[in-house]
């Protein structure tokens, strides 16, 4: 089940005294990360800005991002999140602490924080935005994958043995995998096994000759939590199989 996210944040710090000029090149304003918690599920990240030449007002939004897998970062939508604080005119450094709860275990988290410059009579003067570094929630997973090897004659006639063999990939360890082989679409049996991390075991499954497609798949139910649920099944089509 996906957690929502509850946003806590604490009150501005900001100085006030003469504006200073800042730095043409980078407009002087940052974020990075002060805490990631595994345990607590949780981040927090401070970002901060200074006033720049013909600028009299600050203003900065934090957006969090999440990356769960290879598609790259999105967006995440909490309450009160997006909101601009905003400094106080005469204000010549603005802070603000944000923190996150409730984080998604096995994503990684950082802060996009978008600054603004504005002139005393309102309009804008400058711009930036900054990333933070990332929050990583990783907690130890397996990961199980699962590929005919070798099918052969049993004994009895018109019974094969189909081999294959299972990894558990992951950091961590797994019990009661169960793993399923069907030929020609018919499920033909289920065994169950256990496996450390970065072990592998070769599981024997009697069945009928195949004439179309062989297919086997550890945890078929999904039930187990895994660091990828995309490289559990292998197929094998029957003019494939080598017989021996």
């Amino acid at each position: 089940m996906r957690f929502r996210l509850l946003t806590a944040a604490l009150t501005t710090a900001a100085l006030v005294a003469a504006a200073s000029a800042a730095g043409a090149d980078r407009p002087p304003a940052s974020v990075s990360v002060t805490s990631c918690s595994v345990a607590d599920h949780s981040a927090a990240f401070y970002a901060r800005m200074k006033l720049v030449e013909g600028a009299d007002r600050m203003a900065l939004r934090f957006t969090l991002l999440e990356r769960t897998g290879a598609e790259g970062d999105k967006p995440v939508k909490a309450p009160g999140l997006r909101r601009w604080h905003r400094s106080k005119p005469g204000v010549v450094s603005l802070r603000y602490r944000q923190s996150v709860r409730n984080l998604v275990e096995n994503a990684s988290y950082r802060a996009r924080v978008d600054f603004r410059w504005y002139s005393a009579a309102g309009t804008e003067v400058l711009r930036a935005r900054r990333r933070s570094a990332r929050c990583r929630q990783f907690v130890a997973l397996p990961n199980l994958t699962a590929k005919i090897t070798r099918v052969s004659a049993a004994k009895v006639r018109g019974v094969m043995r189909y081999e294959s063999l299972v990894r558990n990939t992951g950091a961590a360890a797994v019990a009661a995998v169960p793993v399923r082989l069907a030929v020609d679409g018919n499920v033909v049996d289920t065994v169950s096994l256990s496996l450390g991390p970065h072990a592998a075991r070769t599981v024997v499954i009697r069945g009928p000759e195949c004439h179309r497609l062989a297919r086997v798949e550890a945890d078929p139910e999904k039930v187990i939590a895994e660091t990828s649920e995309t490289d559990n099944a292998h197929e094998l089509a029957c003019s494939q199989v080598v017989r021996f």
